[in-house]
């Protein structure tokens, strides 16, 4: 009995497995688009990003990479800013990962990691990169903006009613 019930719990559990959400934060403004990019350019250079290429005719910022550490995995990510209805920000990352044969190549002058790109970070990292950006956005009165899905606009409907 007891262990038909751990299967069923275990069979469960990984089936109800979540996948990180996506790397993008959206926030809302109220002012010009070209005062909406200048305050995420403001935002970023006060959290200290150094910025590798900002263009206003495209209301685009992105970042050079910064390394950030999970367990024994190294990652490295840039943010990319882009202002048009709402200012979305978008993390780009890569890890290094520590090839098969690094034992093995003893003296062969190769590197023992090689960098993949990711299209998701464990979302841990993802709030330990966000949740300053959000911060700061907040303080000039940007407030994130979040999508409500379909069930979730049905709920604030029969609330209303």
């Amino acid at each position: 009995m007891i262990r038909t019930l751990f299967f069923i719990m275990l069979s469960v559990q990984f089936s109800l497995c979540p996948t990180p959400p996506r790397m993008m934060r959206s926030f809302r403004y109220n002012t010009s688009q070209s005062k909406a990019l200048e305050i995420s350019y403001t935002v970023l250079e006060k959290l200290g990003y150094e910025i590798e290429f900002f263009t206003k005719e495209s209301h685009l910022i992105k970042t050079y990479l910064s390394p950030i550490k999970k367990d024994l995995r190294r990652y490295d990510y840039a943010l990319a800013v882009h202002v048009e209805d709402q200012i979305n920000v978008f993390i780009i990352a890569q890890k290094h990962v520590f090839k098969r044969g690094s034992e093995t190549s003893i003296g062969g002058g190769k590197s023992i990691t090689e960098v993949d790109a990711v299209d998701w970070l464990p979302y841990s990292l993802q709030q330990k990169i966000f949740w300053p950006l959000i911060e700061e956005f907040s303080k000039y009165g940007l407030k994130e903006y979040q999508n409500i899905t379909l069930f979730q606009s049905e709920k604030i409907n029969i609330a209303n009613v």
